[in-house]
């Protein structure tokens, strides 16, 4: 897709991470180019949620007595271990330099907790917002409310940037004490 005028380029290859409970949407944004590279899923079939329920202890007595809240934060999990390892496999073929995520509010720590510590220095934004089934053109306006203009990788943490603008002290000298 080509990003329409209003919507800014991106000025650096970047992968926006479009996720929910079962599946992974990754979209690859350069330039005004905006395209679907990859989408993961991680949807249990019925042997292993029979598999899930023995090793939760839940039991075989029956299909709906097993709490399906369990099955889907294991779901979760798996995908977005499985999200982490495939997202470095791309950051190593040098696919990418930043990376943005959507998530739903109440999964974004459980999902920063998966993620390498090299995707994460890359993680420009986390949008807390289910967007899976959004327009694309609406999930990069998202994205891009959320992302500083300067990259995440380029920030020094020992090093913080200067503070231009205002300033209370101009022309005085501060008071030792």
């Amino acid at each position: 897709m080509k990003l329409p005028d209003p919507i800014r380029p991106f000025d650096q290859a970047t992968l926006i991470v479009v996720t929910d409970n079962v599946q992974a949407k990754l979209f690859r944004a350069d330039g005004r180019n905006v395209e679907l590279v990859s989408v993961m899923s991680q949807k249990l079939e019925p042997m292993e949620q029979e598999r899930m329920a023995i090793a939760t202890g839940a039991g075989m007595r029956s299909g709906d007595e097993h709490n399906p809240g369990d099955l889907k934060a294991w779901t979760r999990e798996h995908l977005y271990s499985e999200l982490s390892k495939e997202l470095m496999r791309r950051l190593q073929n040098g696919e990418f330099e930043r990376l943005a995520f959507c998530a739903p509010e109440e999964h974004v720590e459980e999902l920063k907790e998966c993620l390498h510590v090299e995707l994460l220095k890359r993680a420009d934004a986390f949008v807390p917002k289910l967007l899976t089934n959004d327009d694309l053109q609406d999930i990069v306006a998202h994205v891009q409310e959320e992302m500083p203009s300067v990259p995440a990788a380029a920030i020094d943490p020992h090093h913080p940037p200067v503070q231009r603008g205002k300033n209370k002290n101009k022309g005085r000298t501060p008071k030792m004490g």
